[in-house]
């Protein structure tokens, strides 16, 4: 099993080095930096500056949004990352949320989303491609770096099993909605004729564990509300039930873009019980360890956890000693 540390640079780019290097020291998998440039610093920075202070993790971005930088921009910026860092990026690609909504933009659209990631990647590749009836060609690069496509939506889940090296799906921790985007994305595989297991699954989730299970589900919340707007935008209602669905509308008419990921954020106090747990793995070691069990036992053998608590280190080592090897095992 892989656990890898997910990263919402809101603070100085200090504080994110400092959680990226425990992130390395204690034996994660990986790191993915969230590209949101109204609100957060850019990832790219501090994913080359990483790459000089860690040995093993590998470094992606969790994710940058097509519609936001020129696919040319992408390629380069990504395979220069690979470079320093002897081969460990990984490209976390999206079609947009608060880094398009934040600038008055829209999400891409799927199709263009699908162009954009063909050219970064045969530019990556150092392949001449054509986009929008120009020649593009970045001949000093020679990299293979993994493409792995964010996605909730049915459409989206599709796309990245027929075209992505990997789907980084953010469905929640609920066993139905994972099925759900598992199905879909096996869905989009065979549609290519693709073996689904040639697709690398990472499931992005809203995690803390602590002795006192109240403090790690209070902790949780700020990331938590971020994958609720994501989940429960995307996500087909005939999945919830009526109380879900009712805290699902009171949720999303609360919901405040400039303090997503935010612990202070109005939507993390908006967030029920009922939503945490089925968005969110949370509570004391025994019950975190279940409930990745579960997640296992299902199919799911990637992590990526975001961090976004006061003192993310300690957490970092909770998870990293009380749950990662009972469940490797």
């Amino acid at each position: 099993m892989e656990f890898h540390i997910g990263i919402l640079p809101r603070d100085a780019v200090d504080r994110s080095l400092e959680i990226g290097r425990a992130a390395d020291e204690l034996g994660f998998a990986g790191v993915w930096i969230a590209d949101s440039h109204s609100i957060m610093r850019d990832p790219y920075a501090i994913l080359n500056l990483l790459a000089l202070q860690t040995g093993h993790i590998k470094l992606a971005t969790g994710v940058t949004p097509t519609g936001t930088r020129h696919p040319a921009a992408i390629a380069n910026g990504m395979a220069t990352l690979d470079e320093v860092s002897g081969g460990r990026a990984i490209l976390g690609l999206g079609t947009g949320d608060s880094a398009v909504v934040n600038l008055g933009l829209k999400p891409e659209k799927l199709a263009a989303f699908e162009e954009k990631m063909q050219v970064i990647r045969g530019l990556m590749r150092g392949d001449e491609v054509d986009y929008r009836g120009s020649k593009l060609r970045m001949p000093w690069s020679r990299r293979d770096v993994p493409i792995v496509m964010a996605c909730s939506g049915p459409k989206a889940l599709e796309l990245g099993g027929r075209i992505a090296d990997g789907v980084l799906f953010q469905v929640g921790a609920d066993a139905a909605f994972v099925r759900y985007a598992l199905d879909h994305i096996r869905k989009g595989a065979e549609s290519a004729g693709r073996p689904p297991e040639d697709v690398t699954l990472y499931m992005r989730l809203a995690c803390a564990v602590h002795k006192d299970g109240e403090k790690a589900r209070d902790e949780v919340r700020g990331y938590a509300s971020v994958a609720a707007g994501t989940v429960f935008r995307t996500i087909p209602p005939a999945y919830f039930d009526e109380e879900l669905k009712a805290d699902v509308e009171r949720f999303k008419s609360g919901y405040e873009y400039l303090e997503h990921g935010s612990n202070a954020s109005r939507q993390a106090a908006l967030l029920t019980d009922r939503m945490l747990d089925a968005i969110a793995v949370a509570g004391t070691p025994e019950e975190v360890v279940s409930r990745f069990r579960e997640l296992r036992a299902i199919g799911i053998e990637r992590f990526v956890c975001p961090f976004s608590m006061r003192d993310p280190r300690s957490w970092m080592t909770s998870l990293a000693e009380d749950v990662v090897p009972r469940i490797a095992t």
